[in-house]
């Protein structure tokens, strides 16, 4: 077994990942057989892409082990919190850390243990201010004032009348005097190196608003209920959930600029403040480490209220959008704590919608039948781009849609070249377009306005371009929900293959399938391109004949500035690669990947900004690594708001 081990780390990388899953199937022997049934079914339906999916499907758990979370706690205690000592011993620059807690009766125990994660702190620089909202049970004021007689670190307010907790905050905030502020729930926990962390992005990135990740814990704080690992700052993400919730931190003087927490919001009034930072924030870090334990329990507010949570949110929601300036509506969205951002489109776009086939005119059919029948308040044009079609039956069609006002045939001949092909599509317009919809030929319209939610998420000047949602043939298995960069050694959907319910809401993995979100590429199966996007980047790259040309096309729009979103409003099924048929192999365009591989080169070692350095790249369902990752060097994300000097994204290690 150690001789196949020792060639498994031979192979190349793509290569290595999919034996790597074959020796964990071989290893489980008792398995072989339902998991071979399994394997020879995914073959049958899917050919080997989905056979490859199912393999990584038998290999990785929906979810880490049980103790995974002890395992993780036991190496950070053992291998990096030793590290971290001797940094922070060695620094010569220690800016100070405020904490701010708002206490209203809260239970003992779960107070007691707050105050003892801060105590706990690895970095000794910090100030922690409490105000108290009037409690009514005698415990918290005396455990308090226990506390702050304990340490001159802790400062302390006892408010003389329950305000809410926007006014306690803000009663927090007077009290500090520290360059940088975090703020703390009365019952949840710090993790002990969380302040060193806020420290080092402090010192070397500067930030205005700072995030992490946490973990959901049950209110003994022993069992891990959920994981939380967020992306890179996503505007459009934050529109469509709060997604950033703990730990969060903020910059003393913007804050107090902002005026704090606004007192006349009871509710909601994080997610309020969070958006009026993030409006004036020039640099936005998120830490991607789990900081934070947030305690879940019978007397948690939130969901006690959840109709006053979603109508006080949609209108701090829309509150931001009218600050911004944005011609939007912000409407409840399809779960609780979700919305969606409805973008006024603006009078007189165009959209033309650009099919190339060969052949398969019973696919050209109905994709052009289920356009016309699903799009309504969107002016566009179908130009059905024959390359060099053979078959008497689907050329006989094209013929007679010659005769439609709305449909032009251009002839293309020459070899297949996905890129060249769109491009020289794009050159033969002669009507005025504000967008393009690149759509393959098997791609199935099912549900009215799809095009207009693309086209309204297109709206904001930055946007480039808007992907849509795609289903399997089945009508419940994702194809396709944005592309991460690096998955599977190159590009990969998000989401693929992963089941829905009947309703087709799945809020799982932070709501990312029905989120509008930026994305770092989307697929070009249905993709919507701004002109202005086209032009600037001077449209696909020909060298990538097959394979990547839209990633590429992606990637080289998001360096010029331009926002790349997914869009799960817009849903249709793609009958994937009938036209060219099943993939024989597992990666059918060596040269394109070589040639991708080459040029973002930077970008793969990197990470896809948008996707966790906690996940596996060998899957595509944001499923975490087991075990989970543990290292004293952390790679945090930085947004920059952009100007015409900076770019969107980059990274930072400490």
């Amino acid at each position: 077994m150690s001789s196949f081990v020792s060639s498994i780390r031979r192979l190349p990388r793509q290569l290595r990942v999919l034996s790597n899953s074959l020796y964990h199937f071989i290893k489980d022997y008792k398995k072989i057989g339902i998991n071979s049934q399994k394997l020879w079914r995914a073959w049958r339906d899917g050919g080997t892409h989905r056979l490859k999916h199912a393999l990584l499907d038998l290999t990785y758990p929906a979810a880490p082990p049980a103790d995974a979370w002890q395992l993780y706690q036991q190496r950070l205690s053992t291998e990096v919190l030793p590290v971290l000592r001797e940094e922070i011993s060695a620094m010569t620059h220690s800016p100070v850390i405020a904490i701010l807690v708002p206490t209203y009766n809260t239970d003992a125990d779960m107070l007691q243990a707050m105050l003892d994660s801060v105590l706990e702190q690895i970095y000794p620089h910090w100030q922690l201010c409490i105000a108290d909202d009037a409690s009514t049970v005698p415990h918290v004021r005396k455990i308090l004032q226990h506390y702050a007689a304990r340490d001159a670190r802790i400062r302390l307010h006892l408010g003389q009348s329950n305000q809410g907790v926007s006014h306690a905050s803000n009663q927090a905030l007077a009290l500090a005097d520290a360059p940088f502020i975090v703020l703390l729930d009365h019952d949840d926990l710090l993790e002990p190196q969380a302040l060193y962390r806020v420290a080092q992005s402090m010192l070397a990135d500067d930030p205005d608003l700072l995030y992490s990740d946490e973990v959901l814990v049950d209110a003994s704080a022993t069992n891990v209920l959920q994981y939380f690992h967020r992306p890179t700052f996503s505007p459009e993400y934050l529109r469509s959930h709060p997604y950033i919730v703990h730990l969060v931190g903020f910059r003393t003087t913007l804050l107090r600029e902002l005026g704090g927490f606004d007192e006349q919001l009871r509710i909601s009034q994080d997610y309020d403040l969070i958006l009026r930072v993030s409006e004036k924030a020039d640099t936005i870090v998120h830490i991607p480490e789990i900081l934070y334990q947030w305690r879940t329990h019978t007397g948690s507010a939130g969901h006690e209220k959840m109709a006053q949570v979603m109508n006080t949110s949609t209108q701090v929601l829309q509150r931001h959008l009218d600050r911004l300036g944005l011609e939007a509506t912000a409407e409840a969205g399809a779960s609780f704590n979700f919305f969606y951002t409805r973008y006024q489109t603006l009078e007189g776009q165009r959209v033309a919608i650009i099919i190339p086939t060969k052949n398969h005119g019973d696919l050209v059919k109905q994709c052009i039948d289920s356009i016309r029948a699903t799009v309504h308040e969107v002016a566009y044009d179908i130009i059905l781009i024959d390359h060099a079609s053979t078959d008497a039956e689907s050329i006989a069609y094209f013929e007679t849609l010659k005769f439609n006002t709305d449909v032009t045939v251009l002839r293309y001949e020459g070899v297949f070249n996905f890129s060249s092909i769109n491009n020289w599509a794009v050159q033969q317009l002669t009507g005025t377009y504000s967008h393009y919809l690149f759509c393959n030929n098997d791609i199935q319209a099912i549900e009215n306005g799809w095009l207009e939610h693309m086209l309204a998420q297109c709206q904001p000047t930055d946007a480039g371009i808007v992907g849509a949602q795609l289903l399997y043939p089945d009508h419940t298995s994702i194809q396709h929900a944005g592309v991460c960069v690096g998955a599977f050694g190159i590009a990969e959907h998000y989401g693929k293959f992963l089941k829905l319910p009947p309703d087709r809401v799945d809020i799982a993995f932070m709501g990312r399938l029905i989120c509008t979100r930026e994305v770092s590429a989307v697929t070009a199966a249905c993709l919507l391109m701004r002109k202005q996007a086209f032009d600037a980047i001077q449209g696909y790259d020909e060298q990538l004949a097959v394979g990547f040309g839209d990633v590429d096309l992606c990637l080289r729009a998001l360096e010029q500035g331009w926002r790349i979103l997914y869009c799960p409003q817009a849903t249709l099924i793609h009958h994937e690669s009938i036209t060219r048929g099943k993939t024989t192999g597992y990666d059918p365009h060596p040269e394109d990947s070589a040639l991708f591989s080459q040029r973002w080169r930077n970008w793969l070692d990197a990470g896809d900004p948008y996707f966790h350095p906690a996940y596996a790249l060998t899957h595509t369902a944001w499923l975490i690594q087991d075990p989970i990752p543990c290292q004293a060097a952390i790679e945090r994300r930085i947004w920059q708001h952009p100007t015409p000097e900076s770019q969107l994204l980059r990274h930072s290690t400490s």
